[in-house]
């Protein structure tokens, strides 16, 4: 029989329903596991996985199955199999929804399972049926108690159809109404602590009085790198867009993260909509605090001059980058004099910018400093930056990038829409490229409609981004302002690294540090449009800190001095190589014997 021939046979006996990933076998309500895609990497031994399909010959007849279970972990279009398990057997009658579990890993914690980005997937019979991605996230090894990942600003409620976490204002409500409300939704919003990149995912989970579930949803969000005291905001709720699905009763709506409890918040439904924040009890012991304010309240805001002053502090201290601390000393200047004289700031100054440099020089956390002076100098309302790329507005169907666009133009509001790569919205033609076109006629139509309620900046490689601006004249028209990032000297490489060294509580000695200054220069002369700069600066760090971890970890415990812990040496370093290539690698990495 031919393989189509097999497929269509076995497509007749099951349908699909979901593959599903937890790390406990703690037996839960209904037979159900603590589902999630997030992960600490030390709070984790194994992963497992359950894989479930509906039995089409349900109470007709038995079958056999063959299904295999795969992990992978995932680095960009490459995968590396981690496991490949077969479980053979037959398929009762009696079975009308079938499950298959397994797991892979290490019985200790944070022995097995590092951060990265991991997919179970599902195989019937040799046929792929179905996956589910995870992340495995590691800030640090926390102590008891403590939270490396962020601390809660405000937690609060509001109403609205399936659409409302998008609108730029938001009524906060402590009562609803009956007979009005459609969603109750809940806005989660945090303050970054980690330096390093995660996925936070948050699971909203409402209870009526008598603590049955009523509803669930949960939002999965990236938090960037380097992004440290960075406010991102959440949203997740539950309801329906006619009233009807609440009754008048009171409350709970709680808030979990990496399954652990973070805060309760009680809310009643009733006659009437109350306005106002609901009050929010957050667990001290889980090492969720809120920043110093009131539950349910936003911190106290630092005067604009304060938050003005701190911000081109932070601009100034950043390696480099002379020209733009330069051009934005300027722009402050500029802005104060126009405010100082009454001058119509919206005539004299442009919050939309044209970003262009290579990887790795800094063009992100400019931005994010940028929307923060633009809120200290009185410009914008909020100061925060959201980041985008061409996945993060356009979609594959009709209508639903407009959708998408806008949800981001709608977070961006008070604050700056930043959007890496932008010269991706309009490569290529053909119809697989019309919707980056329509992302960006959404975007100017808005920059021009909420003319000064936001900002725009657009980055990327400096010749894509030419060809970019100049492939639209409202492009053209509407960013009249460019910053040129430069590639960072072999001078500047080095003092970046030593900041990186210093996070790490090491140093190199005279040896590491005088071999690491001549793979820099070696770099920098090598260099070519896709030069990683302080990304590469980035990765050698972690690889010779790594290094050093190594040669420690293989000497007793006794002969580990404090000097030693401190030290990053010769032999630590050596694997970055200088020498002449006939072509350019990213980084020199020493090919080591097996």
């Amino acid at each position: 029989m031919s393989t189509n021939n097999n497929e269509k046979q076995m497509a007749i006996k099951y349908k699909y329903r979901d593959v599903k990933v937890h790390s406990s076998d703690e037996w839960m309500a209904d037979a159900t596991k603590k589902y999630r895609k997030v992960y600490d990497r030390y709070e984790t031994s194994y992963i497992r996985v359950e894989f479930s399909f509906y039995n089409k010959l349900f109470d007709e007849d038995e079958w056999e199955a063959s299904v295999r279970l795969k992990c992978f972990h995932v680095n960009g279009s490459q995968k590396n199999e981690l496991c490949n398990h077969e479980q053979k057997r037959k398929i009762l009658k009696d079975e009308n929804i079938v499950y298959f579990r397994y797991s892979w890993g290490n019985a200790a914690l944070g022995a097995y399972w590092l951060k990265g980005d991991y997919i179970w997937e599902a195989y019937i019979d040799e046929v792929k049926v179905g996956e589910s991605k995870f992340f495995i996230e590691d800030v640090g090894l926390s102590k008891p108690g403590e939270n490396l990942f962020f601390d809660i600003v405000s937690i609060k409620v509001f109403e609205g159809d399936g659409q409302a976490s998008t609108l730029p204002q938001k009524k906060y409500l402590k009562k609803f109404s009956q007979k009005d409300t459609r969603f109750v939704w809940g806005e989660f919003t945090f303050k970054n602590k980690s330096p390093k990149d995660y996925n936070a995912e948050i699971f909203f989970n409402f209870y009526d009085k008598a603590g049955q579930l009523k509803g669930s949803n949960a939002y999965l969000t990236n938090v960037a790198a380097n992004t440290a005291d960075k406010t991102y905001t959440v949203f997740a709720g539950w309801g329906g867009n006619e009233p009807g699905r609440w009754k008048s009763d009171s409350y709970t709506m709680e808030v979990i993260f990496l399954d652990s409890l973070i805060s309760t918040v009680p809310f009643l439904v009733g006659e009437n909509f109350e306005e106002g924040d609901a009050a929010v009890l957050t667990d001290a012991n889980a090492g969720f605090k809120a920043t110093g304010v009131t539950a349910g309240q936003a911190p106290e805001a630092k005067t604009s001059d304060d938050l003005l002053f701190e911000s081109m502090a932070e601009l100034n201290a950043l390696t480099g980058l002379d020209n733009i601390k330069k051009e934005v000393n300027e722009m402050v200047k500029l802005v104060r004099f126009y405010q100082e004289t009454g001058k119509d700031i919206l005539n004299k100054f442009s919050l939309h910018t044209v970003f262009t440099g290579n990887p790795g020089t800094g063009k992100t956390t400019v931005a994010r400093i940028l929307s923060k002076i633009y809120k200290g100098l009185g410009i914008l309302e909020r100061g925060h930056l959201v980041e985008v790329d061409r996945e993060g507005l356009v979609a594959g169907y009709v209508g639903q990038t407009a959708i998408k666009t806008g949800e981001k133009i709608n977070e961006a509001m008070g604050g700056i829409l930043f959007i890496d790569e932008a010269y991706a919205l309009a490569t290529g033609k053909g119809s697989q490229y019309d919707f980056g076109g329509e992302a960006v006629q959404i975007i100017l139509k808005r920059m021009e409609d909420m003319r000064g309620k936001f900002g725009v900046i657009v980055a990327g490689y400096t010749e894509n981004m030419s060809e970019f601006i100049e492939s639209n004249p409202g492009l053209r028209s509407r960013f009249d302002k460019y910053f040129q990032f430069k590639d960072y000297s072999a001078e500047e490489m080095y003092t970046i690294a030593l900041a990186h060294f210093q996070k790490e509580s090491v140093k190199p000695d005279e040896a590491a540090a005088s071999h690491l200054k001549n793979y820099f220069n070696f770099l920098f002369g090598q260099r070519d449009q896709h030069f990683g700069n302080a990304r590469t600066v980035r990765q050698v760090v972690g690889e010779s800190v790594k290094n050093q971890n190594l040669r420690l970890a293989s000497m007793k415990k006794d002969e580990r001095t404090q000097a030693l812990l401190d030290t990053v040496i010769l032999e630590d370093v050596k694997e970055f190589e200088i020498k002449e290539i006939s072509h350019k690698p990213k980084l020199g990495f020493q090919q080591r014997e097996s």
